[in-house]
């Protein structure tokens, strides 16, 4: 994914893809649920990685289109669909399943992946670019 092992910014990305939450609402004009991902706690997070959070938050949103900065992986799209099935399988306030939280981490590390192939050029700016563009 990234350079080398110890790279900075796999734990960045890691981290910043790590705090979203995923909320699965139902969409009364299409009759079908709908999940958005939205920055978590990340009070205390360095600046770097809350960043890193709010660029995740864009990246989700291009694979919720199909389409963004990068191009989006026809798995990466199956995986996200996937998770959010199983979200909206679980009854209201229930504890996450393992399918789900399998779901979860497997799309966490495929959206933090493609996260860095949108940010690689010049990772820094890219990423300070992207988390801009995410209203607070």
């Amino acid at each position: 994914m990234m350079n080398t092992p110890d790279d900075q910014w796999s734990v960045t990305l890691q981290r910043g893809v790590a705090s979203l939450d995923f909320k699965v609402t139902r969409d009364p004009a299409a009759g079908s649920t709908v999940m958005t991902g939205a920055v978590g706690d990340v009070r205390g997070a360095r600046a770097l990685v809350q960043a890193a959070a709010f660029a995740a938050v864009e990246a989700d949103r291009w694979v919720a289109a199909g389409n963004g900065d990068v191009p989006i992986p026809r798995e990466l799209v199956l995986t996200r669909r996937d998770l959010a099935n199983a979200k909206a399988a679980e009854p209201p306030g229930s504890a996450a399943s393992p399918f789900t939280a399998g779901y979860a981490a497997v799309y966490r590390l495929e959206l933090a992946r493609l996260l860095w192939a949108a940010i690689s050029d010049a990772p820094a700016r890219r990423l300070e670019e992207l988390a801009r563009r995410v209203p607070s």
